[in-house]
């Protein structure tokens, strides 16, 4: 009785948010956007508290290339459903996806509420771009899924697999229309957790959209999840979820199409030496992404009397999002505050070429968003034989190995940082960086799109020889099991069981291995 009337108590819900949650989304985004002028973020109350206290991650591989040796590839028509695409880890994922079913010969159309700027002089061949020009609130994955699933209800295509990432909102619309299509979705993160925190109504909004979306997840056939960390996180928003269902399969990483045969990797051991030690950071000036604890560490080295060094803050700036164009003020204003100016450069929206440029230069790079779900700046840094600084949470200390690849330090924290960017350019060698068989040694090449795409390419050719039977977790298809990292201390423990790729194990291995070792290097 009580299920059944949850159930209906859910769909009534999720109709009422089929209509309602587009002109909600197109109202709330035209309030901020033309009648409010917003000068502060969630994250300055915590800057200017740091400011104050400155100043006082192979038998998995084994079976799925059986597995593509042996089944021939079926031509599909395969429709990505990826929201808004601006220039970070999800909309990387999503042009490495886009490139790869187009190579396979896939017919393929991409389906998205805009396209940034960014993109405007990249060329999609072979793609079906259809941009359903709506200015709905960024970040309202569900409402812009909703808009994309009813675009869909109203078109002319026939899709034999859907891809969709960010909200689930659309499921049962693509389900009802297109019976025959199968539905693969790849979490980046579950929404209810990345939430916006200042706006208490679109909070409890968001609150009522999570309790509608584990049933939703229910209807899709494979859920790709981009990390150990959020499985973890996944399986803990979304209990009632078959884990059978979920996968780790790290993002494509696209660096072989950005960077060109004349930009390839150089470690620093083969390029002249730099006059100071430079860091870089490679992100987007976000709140929740903690660039200020990097202008406090060179704070803090200055006082110190370390004056031998150069940060540079380089990442996407989004003027027109009130909390990219704030956050970018704000953090010039604590490097002037701080007296570093001397020591930090701002290099805002570089394009590829340039990122990579900065990359060769560099000495260390830093990654400094705790919780990540991801981060693929670790993946392109490695790929360009830098060493990272990273928090130890999320993704990447699932990718990053101790004194190994890089520093993993416990919190974002400015103290900690300075120390180990201390210990960075106190270190004069990073063998398993600065040579390329140390690089291959510590399984760095494994990290590439061929790798990573080979999972997702495997699981579709299921779909095609298996059908529903694709998801039962007994297939002999099915790769290694992985238990959910445990070591999140943060963390609620989850008991499941999540499949594991290839390219997760590359790096889950080595670590298994030499954990011991990891630790006796990181104590020391």
């Amino acid at each position: 009785m009580f299920t059944e009337l949850k159930r209906y108590s859910i769909l009534s819900l999720y109709t009422c948010a089929l209509f309602f949650s587009v002109p909600l989304s197109l109202l709330i985004w035209f309030v901020r956007r033309e009648l409010c002028t917003e000068t502060s973020v969630a994250g300055e109350k915590q800057s200017k508290t740091r400011r104050s206290l400155t100043q006082s991650t192979n038998r998995a591989q084994m079976s799925s290339s059986t597995l593509n040796n042996n089944i021939a590839i079926k031509k599909m028509h395969v429709v990505i459903v990826h929201p808004e695409q601006w220039n970070g880890g999800s909309d990387r994922c999503t042009v490495a996806l886009i490139r790869h079913f187009v190579s396979q010969g896939h017919r393929v159309t991409w389906l998205t509420t805009m396209i940034d700027e960014y993109w405007k002089n990249h060329t999609f061949d072979g793609v079906e771009i259809r941009e359903v020009g709506l200015k709905l609130h960024p970040g309202d994955w569900w409402s812009q899924n909703v808009a994309l699933g009813w675009h869909m209800v109203f078109s002319n295509l026939n899709p034999d697999v859907a891809i969709i990432d960010h909200s689930a909102s659309c499921v049962p619309m693509i389900k009802w229309r297109f019976p025959q299509c199968k539905i693969l979705f790849y979490c980046h993160f579950p929404q209810q957790l990345v939430t916006p925190s200042r706006f208490f109504l679109y909070r409890w909004y968001a609150k009522l959209i999570g309790i509608v979306e584990e049933e939703l997840f229910g209807q899709i056939d494979q859920i790709f999840v981009n990390s150990n960390f959020t499985a973890t996180q996944f399986c803990k928003v979304m209990p009632n979820i078959e884990k059978s269902k979920v996968r780790v399969v790290y993002p494509p990483c696209d660096i072989d199409f950005i960077v060109t045969a004349s930009e390839k990797p150089v470690s620093r051991a083969e390029r002249a030496k730099n006059n100071v030690y430079t860091f870089l950071s490679m992100n987007r000036f976000w709140p929740e992404k903690r660039l200020d604890i990097i202008v406090e560490a060179a704070a803090i080295l200055k006082r110190r009397g370390y004056t031998n060094l150069h940060v540079q803050l380089a990442g996407s700036v989004m003027p027109h999002i009130p909390e990219s164009r704030i956050y970018y003020d704000l953090l010039q204003d604590i490097t002037k505050e701080l007296d570093v100016t001397d020591m930090v450069t701002f290099i805002p929206s570089p394009t590829d070429k340039v990122k990579f440029q900065l990359y060769q230069q560099c000495d260390t790079a830093l990654y400094t968003p705790p919780n990540e779900h991801f981060g693929i700046v670790p993946i392109e840094a490695l790929d360009q034989r830098r060493p990272v600084i990273v928090c130890d949470s999320g993704g990447p200390a699932e990718t990053v190995l101790e004194d190994i690849t890089g520093t993993k330090i416990a919190k974002p924290c400015g103290e900690l940082l300075a120390d180990a960017m201390l210990h960075h350019m106190n270190k004069t060698d990073w063998p398993e960086l600065d040579t390329e068989e140390g690089y291959a040694k510590q399984g760095g090449d494994d990290v590439s799109k061929k790798k990573n795409i080979l999972v997702i390419d495997s699981r579709i050719r299921m779909i095609q020889m298996y059908g529903g039977s694709v998801l039962k977790p007994n297939s002999p298809h099915m790769m290694g099991d992985l238990a959910i990292n445990s070591e999140e201390s943060s963390l609620e423990p989850v008991e499941t069981i999540v499949h594991q790729p290839v390219a997760t194990e590359t790096f889950a291995k080595p670590y298994q291995q030499k954990n011991a070792a990891h630790i006796r290097r990181a104590q020391a």
